[in-house]
């Protein structure tokens, strides 16, 4: 799903509305989770923008969490007539590859956060292996994997984030330029087990 600019302006607010701390009315209460055990699947996610003329398809091959972090085995395939720049990584800050927590794997619930701006924030990838290109050159597909240290909450919804791409001239007709991307399917991390009283 094309998500436009809508990822990058609030992700202040958004992390405060996840934490159970709304930015206006009376504080959400979320109940504690702890961190996801390690674990791995096979995914084989290719969703593409847009879907009757793609101009880029993402794809997802296989997610794991680790014991000291997270990573996700992706591919970006530029199937358009022009180039699309990502953010080079001396403005790492500005990449919005990574994983974003749900609280829900609904469809309706994740484009009502879009819609309202509330989208959680973006776990940012630290690690590309093979290193990003500049530009996604028509015709060119990469295939890398993303990761990053630090636990996950088990028992939430994982999405990965792509992005941002800007087209190198004109983008394709009914494509809009930047194009941030999370993906529609989702994964949802397992929980530790309970023990027996």
């Amino acid at each position: 799903m094309r998500r436009g600019l809508l990822i990058a302006p609030l992700l202040a607010a958004a992390a405060l509305e996840l934490a159970g701390c709304a930015t206006t009315g009376e504080p959400t209460t979320v109940p504690p989770r702890l961190a996801a055990p390690p674990q791995a699947a096979r995914l084989e996610w290719l969703e593409p923008y847009t879907v009757d003329a793609p101009a880029l398809v993402f794809g997802v091959k296989a997610f794991a969490v680790t014991a000291d972090g997270w990573s996700a085995d992706i591919s970006v395939e530029n199937r358009s007539d022009v180039g699309w720049k990502i953010v080079d990584r001396s403005h790492e800050d500005e990449l919005g590859f990574g994983v974003m927590l749900f609280p829900t794997g609904n469809q309706k619930d994740a484009e009502r956060l879009n819609n309202s701006l509330s989208l959680p924030t973006i776990r940012a990838a630290t690690s590309y292996e093979p290193e990003l290109p500049v530009v996604l050159e028509p015709g060119t597909t990469w295939h890398g994997t993303i990761s990053a240290p630090g636990a996950l909450a088990g028992g939430l919804w994982v999405r990965i984030a792509f992005g941002p791409f800007s087209s190198v001239g004109e983008p394709p007709k009914g494509v809009q330029s930047p194009v941030n991307w999370f993906t529609d399917h989702t994964y949802h991390l397992e929980e530790v087990a309970a023990v027996p009283a």
